[in-house]
């Protein structure tokens, strides 16, 4: 078994750090405290073929493997994951459904701009009272003249304040089930579409948004793929999202890690550095072994995606993992900092918020616990 990173990986890792550290990181404090995504960093993005990078070339993308998409968010995350969400929330969510199911005049319409960073895309799933569960959307989808007329909300919609088209799901028949689901492609900003900014504790430096839908009216040529019943579209987006956004967590675990050693290396306590006190070090040792066992499961969890795919199961286990263990290590660099840990001037109390973010955002840690057990049941690990 190939355990090492291609040439072509590594590379690809320094020019996204660079990036990151270079261009990325002198705007993450003021981000931060103005709640404001700094909307240039779509056309950068574009620019350097990140956007693109898991996307094939003749549609428009750099054709690399999700290997190297995990390494760009992982890169992102790292310094940011405020600026990740958003690069998630667009080169995924936003426009992976286009290329996987849209027509060609989609493609040509929203997808193809939007991998050069032209214009700002996002996911408009989640809903007030339905919350992780998509099959109880209330978001309904009339059959009018020439297309159809849209009625609900929804709620924690990444990008939303900021983006010009929105990938919007909404139910299309009454009964609760996967082919009374579908989705459309609706242009920002809308007079139909309200869309209040939401003030958060974590991911501040992204822009989400609480929209209410009444009386939308959306051509049929926006309906994606000119098809009702897009629900299975949803569900693979999910599912591979949830090994890219497990990288990004991954890079919050990293940089708090490394802000953390950084501090203990400097501190000095009874004339020596911290990092010689047993208890600090044995901090630092746990957060290090949760960072590794993260990085094995997230691309291993790639490598699955590049073989052919990977399973709900699977890919829940990783979002699941990653995102506790992220969790216990931001914590763990608050107390490695003390008193410091509080102050702003240090980035670990923001990945900590950040990283809290993803026990509930892209599906609960309960959800992800969900799909595992009800895939032991099927094979008979459960009763």
């Amino acid at each position: 078994m190939e355990f090492e990173f291609s040439p072509e990986h590594k590379q690809l890792r320094e020019t996204v750090r660079r990036h990151a550290e270079e261009e990325m990181r002198p705007h993450v404090a003021e981000a931060d405290d103005a709640e404001r995504f700094p909307k240039a960093l779509f056309a950068r993005w574009g620019e350097l073929g990140l956007i693109g990078a898991r996307y094939p070339e003749v549609d428009g993308g750099i054709g690399m493997d999700k290997i190297s998409d995990c390494i760009i968010r992982e890169e992102l995350g790292r310094v940011s994951q405020a600026f990740c969400a958003a690069f998630s929330a667009h080169s995924h969510l936003g426009i992976w459904p286009i290329w996987r199911a849209g027509t060609e005049e989609q493609k040509s319409r929203f997808f193809a701009p939007a991998v050069r960073g032209e214009k700002i895309a996002c996911f408009g799933l989640s809903e007030p009272d339905g919350g992780s569960n998509i099959r109880a959307m209330k978001t309904r989808a009339e059959k009018v003249d020439g297309g159809y007329k849209i009625n609900g909300s929804k709620l924690y919609i990444t990008n939303s304040p900021m983006a010009d088209f929105m990938m919007l799901a909404a139910r299309t028949a009454p009964e609760l089930k996967p082919s009374a689901i579908s989705l459309f492609i609706v242009e920002l900003p809308n007079a139909a579409v309200e869309i209040s900014h939401l003030k958060k504790e974590g991911l501040k430096g992204s822009e989400t948004g609480l929209l209410y839908i009444e009386d939308l009216f959306v051509p049929d040529d926006c309906l994606l793929g000119h098809t009702e019943g897009t629900y299975p579209v949803i569900l693979e987006s999910l599912t591979e999202n949830r090994v890219g956004v497990s990288a990004s967590v991954l890079g919050v675990a990293k940089g708090a890690y490394e802000e953390a050693l950084d501090y203990a290396r400097d501190r000095i306590v009874a004339d020596k550095p911290i990092l010689e006190y047993q208890a600090v070090a044995h901090r630092l040792a746990d957060m290090v072994s949760d960072i590794e066992a993260a990085h094995w499961m997230v691309y291993h969890g790639a490598w699955q995606v590049d073989q052919g795919g990977i399973d709900h199961e699977s890919a829940a286990k990783i979002k699941l993992f990653v995102s506790e263990a992220a969790f216990r290590v931001t914590e763990r660099a608050i107390r490695v900092l003390g008193g410091a840990g509080m102050m702003r001037e240090y980035g670990v109390g923001r990945h900590h918020r950040d990283a809290m973010v993803y026990l509930f955002g892209e599906g609960t840690s309960d959800i992800q616990r969900n799909l595992i057990s009800r895939a032991m049941k099927e094979r008979d690990m459960l009763p």
